[in-house]
């Protein structure tokens, strides 16, 4: 069943505003963003709390620093508690690492995961309730709009695909104009990145294209009806889409530049935490990038993790082949220029205001809780 159509961006002050529409059609719409890159329904009642990490065989995780007992005994201003909310999906691979294997431990840090939607984590974040998640380039909206998040790091590029049916008309990108395009979230990540690949090819997203809503797990759905001739969607559904029916691949942000040399998913801190403890915000971000490289050497044995918890609705050779085709480059010198490319476009778009000062967005997103990762 579609859930929405519509033309032209939306925008939303994380459920304090009306969502309105970029030109002459103005609608109140919920727009759902995602805690990482995945916009997956969640399995469990949103804010259901999991049990704190384990160590795998009990000691320290392979591929992270030792767990010496004076990082064991680090006392924040806060307690080691930490509280770090993730929604579920393929690429939200460095929380479930760091949390599974042991590299929140390994920092000091006593992980208490939840899982959770957006509409619930946008509440967790701006009361602090919540210290940590992974997240897109969709959460620059609602930093710009006063939710006080900050970006500590990049973890990934890839997780992005826009597929279309291998019997349709459309090849390639620049075959959209006037055709139908479905989406998860207007104004989500996926969206956002297909908006500046139809902009390369003079195609305006606003005027040229028509954006239709549908829960992630509909969209073949709505293609095989044609009701939509293409989507742009996160991991693992294009990817299936590929596989089971033969679409065909329009654009992916693993191998496609410029996104393939940035980044689709960060790491991010409440604003809270971010002030009142830093030395926690730094050893969460450090226990993220080592659980992001450690992802980029053992994709076998993640995917079997993710799939073995429950935490993705791909089988493990599908979930592989993804983490695979993902580039690793955990950084966040590198992750602060990319935030800035994304910031630019998306203002450009029309998503954030035309009024918005790109550079004051960009210090009150950013948080260099650590310097640099291994030089990046």
């Amino acid at each position: 069943m579609r859930i929405g159509s519509l033309n032209m961006y939306g925008r939303e002050w994380i459920g304090m505003k009306k969502l309105t529409l970029i030109g002459a059609v103005s609608v109140i719409m919920a727009v759902s963003l995602t805690t990482g890159c995945s916009n997956k329904p969640a399995e469990k009642a949103a804010g259901t709390p999991e049990p704190a990490a384990t160590t795998a065989g009990g000691g320290a995780p392979s591929g992270s620093s030792s767990q010496d007992p004076a990082v064991k005994k680090a006392a924040f201003k806060t307690g080691n508690k930490i509280n770090v909310a993730y929604s579920g999906g393929t690429c939200d691979a460095p929380t479930f690492v760091a949390w599974k294997k042991g590299f929140f431990e390994a920092e000091g840090l006593d992980p208490q995961m939840t899982k959770m939607d957006f509409n619930t984590l946008k509440n967790g974040i701006a009361t602090g309730k919540i210290d940590g998640t992974q997240g897109n380039f969709s959460w620059f909206k609602p930093a710009e709009q006063g939710l006080d998040v900050k970006l500590t790091g990049g973890l990934h590029a890839g997780c992005i695909q826009a597929v279309a049916p291998k019997n349709s008309n459309v090849k390639a990108v620049k075959d959209l104009k006037g055709k139908t395009v479905g989406v998860d979230v207007i104004g989500g990540g996926p969206m956002i990145t297909l908006s500046i690949e139809l902009k390369k090819h003079g195609i305006d997203p606003k005027k040229d294209v028509q954006w239709r809503v549908y829960p992630s797990d509909q969209l073949v759905t709505a293609a095989e009806k044609r009701e939509i001739d293409a989507f742009i969607v996160w991991d693992p559904v294009g990817e299936k889409a590929i596989n089971e029916k033969d679409y065909t691949l329009l654009l992916s942000n693993a191998s496609d530049e410029p996104y393939k040399s940035g980044f689709c998913c960060y790491a991010f801190v409440s604003g809270e935490l971010a002030k009142k403890d830093p030395e926690k915000a730094a050893a969460y971000t450090r226990a993220m990038l080592k659980a992001a490289e450690y992802v980029g050497t053992h994709q076998k044995e993640v995917a079997q993790l993710e799939v073995d918890n429950k935490f993705v609705g791909a089988d493990v050779a599908t979930n592989e082949r993804l983490l695979n085709n993902y580039v690793w480059r955990p950084g966040v010198n590198n992750a602060i220029e990319n935030a800035n490319f994304f910031i630019k476009e998306q203002k450009e778009q029309g998503i954030l205001d035309a009024a918005t000062d790109e550079k004051a967005l960009a210090e009150r997103l950013i948080f260099k809780a650590i310097p640099d990762y291994n030089g990046k």
